[in-house]
């Protein structure tokens, strides 16, 4: 978790050294180099939030993908945010979450999936190319491991053959890529984002904690580095960052030791998708 400030100072100095994020969809269309950053924002909450972080990258000449959970064009005004964010050059994409909102139906999660692609798609007047599954740690799941199983489904990908999956084609997209994401509340490397889905602790302990400043580092030696991010947890001050950070900390450290108590796990599963909000 990072203020808008730090975030604006990160890119700044990476475009200083001659270094500007691509999109998720160059990948697929081959436009980048061979050692690229690509930067894509798995955007949950806040497309008020999303907005002002598409603006700074714009700003300091950097180009990045927008993933939205699908329930936010429903918000009012959603569909004018979208469009801004689509109108700065950002690509704009679907954060899926079918089969977990869908209780693991994949029927119902293609009629789901194909409602949201389609505002999306009206929203920001792009066609879709890329999509990124989401992830929820409190969800109990019976037959299947996460969203990633929509898209390893061969009939969902014969339906969309023009798509790719960011996590679940990360290693063809990016074969000697780093996988860098503030999924967990801080910076880490993830080791197998493709296939870390075997539970939902696995998904969770997957990962080695990484500096910021590493991103300059890496990228400066030619690594190919895809930066994921949450801008609904970028703040303004850098004090509500840091009572945020407590804050979120101690409901992670509560939900771990509540879970061990009867009931506890199926009333978090009943309200996963609160957690997303964080």
């Amino acid at each position: 978790m990072i203020s808008f400030n730090q975030y604006h100072n990160i890119l700044s100095k990476l475009s200083q050294n001659g270094i500007h994020s691509q999109p998720v969809k160059s990948l697929v269309n081959k436009q980048g180099d061979l050692h690229v950053l690509v930067i894509k924002h798995d955007v949950e909450a806040n497309l008020k939030a999303a907005l002002r972080a598409a603006q700074i990258e714009t700003e300091l000449g950097h180009c990045a993908t927008y993933y939205l959970q699908g329930d936010l064009l429903q918000e009012e005004g959603s569909a004018e945010i979208v469009n801004k964010i689509a109108q700065l050059g950002h690509e704009v994409s679907y954060h899926y979450d079918v089969l977990d909102s869908c209780d693991g139906d994949f029927p119902l999660a293609s009629e789901e999936f194909e409602h949201y692609k389609s505002l999306i798609e009206s929203a920001s007047g792009q066609a879709i190319e890329t999509v990124c599954p989401h992830g929820n740690p409190t969800k109990v799941r019976n037959g299947w491991k996460s969203n990633k199983d929509f898209f390893r489904s061969p009939s969902v990908r014969q339906k969309y053959s023009e798509l790719s999956d960011i996590v679940v084609d990360f290693n063809t997209l990016m074969p000697n890529g780093t996988y860098i994401s503030d999924a967990g509340f801080r910076l880490r490397k993830i080791g197998n984002i493709s296939g870390n889905d075997q539970s939902n602790a696995n998904a969770i302990d997957d990962g080695v904690d990484v500096a910021w400043d590493t991103l300059e580092t890496m990228s400066l030696m030619d690594k190919s580095i895809l930066l994921s991010l949450h801008t609904h947890r970028m703040r303004d001050s850098e004090f509500i960052l840091f009572l945020t950070k407590k804050r979120i900390a101690l409901l992670r450290s509560g939900y771990k030791l509540g879970s061990k108590v009867p009931g506890v796990k199926w009333l978090a599963n009943k309200f996963y998708a609160y957690s997303r909000r964080l």
